[in-house]
């Protein structure tokens, strides 16, 4: 005898996280290996965060401030709002669902690009509506014009990731806006920008400040890239009080812990050190892209932390565009660098390679290079070696 369960469960995808370091090093015998597959920071939390996260072990065994209140008003000064205009969140992915079971019915359709954050389709699910998948462009980033004419009555939600995972491409604010001004004014836009903190676009920020006065508009961000608190869970987002108020009534009460809350609010007053680390990634980001380039691996132009690239000429540029990528990823683990296999993001015959530290950059391409001269069609027994590592 089982419980009885919902039916929409079975219409919820389930997220596929990358392959942890402990397990690849129990699968391949490895003594260690460098983790590039989760567009994680490669460094820790600041050194004036890991203060106060110490200090504050002596309180846990109080309730965290359920309104995050101090932390609202430190975002509210930064981004020029009030208080009733931040929703706090245990990662901005929380704030993701939340949305949706505040707007969700069935019935009533969210639409979103694919592929694109893997979490957007399980929004609709949860919530018994349909979700509406619209293909990229050609160039990887969104098609803002498709995904406006995919918007009818039934739609209460849209989904807009810039720049998107796991392309990369980022959509200038003009485009954003555009966009905004094709659908109704009281149709609810999620805009996720999880990966702003490296774009290098000159109007990054922008569409920020459209939150300000939109009231359809919510502009999630998250503290678990470019501040290093992946660990913790701590996001939040910007918009209209309505927007805030939608979400704070169907949230838990407690959704973040003391110690996140404490280190955000940390985090936040030691700007300059946060950027001097985001300028290390985007520089990091330029010099791997080029050195994959160098050798005939073709990557999409990224603004977030990690490349989305073909290895399938890794043979050489007469080899197939897309050649097999699984055996590319394997030979990869087996080396002991984790990337993600691009099939399990909606790209097939892809990679994406999170941008780390410049020393686990240099063991990618090293490895990389090695599994190019392993499969060169010139040395067969080299990729047999390869395979059998």
């Amino acid at each position: 005898m089982t419980i009885r369960l919902s039916p929409r469960l079975d219409a919820i995808p389930r997220y596929q996280p990358g392959l942890t370091t402990a397990e690849v090093l129990a699968r391949y015998g490895l003594d260690a290996a460098i983790r590039l597959a989760s567009n994680e920071s490669p460094f820790p939390p600041l050194p004036q965060v890991e203060q106060v996260l110490r200090e504050g072990l002596a309180g846990l065994n109080r309730y965290p401030d359920g309104a995050a209140r101090a932390l609202r008003r430190a975002l509210a000064d930064r981004h020029g709002v009030g208080p009733d205009q931040v929703a706090v969140g245990n990662g901005s992915c929380e704030l993701i669902l939340l949305a949706g079971q505040a707007l969700m019915d069935p019935g009533t359709t969210v639409v979103h690009p694919d592929p694109s954050f893997q979490i957007y389709p399980h929004v609709a699910a949860a919530a018994g509506a349909q979700a509406v998948a619209v293909p990229l462009a050609p160039d990887g980033g969104l098609d803002l014009d498709a995904m406006a004419a995919a918007c009818d009555e039934r739609t209460r939600l849209v989904l807009i990731c810039n720049p998107n995972n796991p392309t990369g491409v980022h959509r200038p604010a003009d485009a954003i806006e555009r966009f905004l001004d094709l659908v109704p004014e009281d149709l609810a836009v999620l805009v996720d920008e999880a990966y702003f903190d490296f774009v290098s676009a000159p109007d990054a920020g922008r569409v920020m400040v459209m939150a300000r006065t939109r009231p359809n508009l919510l502009v999630t961000r998250t503290f678990s890239k470019a501040y290093g608190l992946c660990g913790l869970r701590v996001g939040y987002g910007v918009g209209s009080p309505g927007w805030v108020q939608a979400l704070d009534r169907v949230r838990q009460p407690f959704n973040t812990g003391t110690l996140a809350q404490a280190a955000a609010l940390e985090s936040l007053r030691h700007p300059s050190a946060v950027h001097a680390r985001v300028r290390e990634a985007v520089a990091e980001r330029g010099r791997v892209a080029a050195a994959l380039a160098a050798t005939g691996v073709a990557t999409l132009p990224s603004e977030a932390n990690f490349l989305l690239l073909d290895p399938g000429i890794l043979g050489g540029p007469t080899a197939d565009p897309g050649g097999d990528v699984p055996a590319v990823h394997e030979q990869l683990l087996r080396l002991g660098v984790i990337v993600r296999d691009g099939a399990a993001l909606g790209c097939p015959g892809r990679i994406r390679v999170t941008i780390g530290a410049p020393h686990e950059n240099d063991a990618f391409l090293a490895a990389m290079a090695a599994v190019r001269e392993a499969t060169s069609p010139s040395n067969p027994g080299r990729a047999a070696r390869a395979e059998s590592h």
